[in-house]
């Protein structure tokens, strides 16, 4: 029997016990095996409504984690490949970034509040909650920034880079309200703003830092027509180049509600361009570049399968629980904290 019908069966007879989450960047055929799909915003809003014993995260650990964090205390959540990690979460540790709130709030003679992108350690989340700060995605950022840009705090949002300075822009702020913090943690002071202003942690995802402005210029002279869609983990300059920039879900939709036709050239990771791509097969979909994100390739059929297989032998009494994601609960509560503040400004 090949390993998509022993999924199949397996889910079956699992039923309601276990939910399978997949984010956008895995493959297609992992997709199609998923109860939902979507970007980090959506995944981790989606699991928190769930009430299934066992969440199987088809994504990498901090989105594992993120579930872990919001699960009920009789839910619990594997991943098929506990190597599974993000690079850009490791930008930034707990003590670095409780270090940074510190120095910032002693050179601008006020606290500042912490904005975290979800691409974070459950570590670094749990400090964002302890300085009462939120957690962000993509899809969000520039509501959240600006939300307590309203109530007159400065901002210190880690561990991206490029979507702190491309939010930053999308805000409009004066580039003296912006200042880049080192990652041996230090910042130039410049001459700093009346508040609100924007510290930015010096961190980056390597699969969208991959796109050059050659890619773009490439794609421009092949396709008169077509059009640039980016993530804004990309660099400024590309999107400021691009005629449209946003989280994957934006991106999917974006493309999805397009007419018959439409030419796109894709600036994200490769497996979801590949997967848009076979979807909307009356579309030329195309990658700006082949950059694929590794850990998310990590979760395959085999391993969801092992999964699925060991969820049954822990049930029938014959195997320990493997793979599992456990957070001290005394982490959890603030890590919870700065969750639950996202999706409260989010859906406010």
């Amino acid at each position: 029997m090949k390993t998509i019908e022993k999924i199949k069966e397996l889910k079956f007879k699992l039923g309601s016990r276990v939910l399978i989450p997949a984010h956008h960047y895995q493959s297609p055929e992992v997709v199609a095996l998923a109860d939902f799909v979507g970007d980090s915003y959506k995944l981790a809003v989606d699991c928190s409504n769930k009430k299934s014993e066992f969440i199987v995260f088809c994504g990498v650990k901090f989105m594992a984690e993120g579930a872990e964090i919001l699960a009920g205390p009789n839910q619990k959540i594997l991943l098929p490949d506990l190597s599974a990690g993000c690079p850009l979460a490791d930008h930034i540790d707990g003590k670095q970034m409780e270090d940074v709130i510190k120095l910032i709030a002693n050179t601008i003679k006020k606290d500042v509040t912490p904005v975290v992108y979800m691409n974070s350690t459950s570590e670094v989340k749990e400090i964002c909650g302890r300085y009462n700060g939120s957690v962000c995605t993509s899809s969000n950022a520039k509501k959240i920034v600006e939300y307590y840009f309203k109530l007159g705090k400065s901002v210190f949002f880690a561990p991206d880079y490029n979507l702190g300075i491309n939010t930053a822009r999308e805000l409009g702020l004066a580039e003296n309200a912006i200042i880049k913090v080192n990652k041996d943690i230090s910042f130039t002071p410049k001459k700093l703003a009346d508040s609100p202003k924007l510290f930015i942690w010096d961190g980056n995802c390597r699969v969208h830092k991959r796109f050059l402005m050659r890619d773009s210029e490439d794609f421009r002279k092949k396709y008169k027509t077509g059009k640039i869609i980016v993530h804004p983990e990309c660099d400024e300059e590309i999107v400021n180049s691009a005629d449209i920039s946003g989280s994957t879900a934006k991106i999917y939709n974006e493309i999805k509600d397009s007419p018959i036709g439409s030419i796109w050239g894709v600036g994200t990771e490769y497996h979801f361009v590949e997967r848009i791509a076979q979807e909307f097969p009356n579309k030329t979909i195309v990658p700006l570049k082949i950059s694929i994100c590794m850990n998310m390739a990590k979760i395959n059929l085999n391993n969801l399968y092992d999964t699925l297989n060991n969820i049954d032998q822990f049930i029938e009494g014959k195997d320990e629980l493997k793979n599992q994601i456990k957070i001290d609960k005394n982490k959890k509560v603030n890590a919870r904290k700065s969750l639950g503040k996202m999706i409260k400004i989010t859906e406010r």
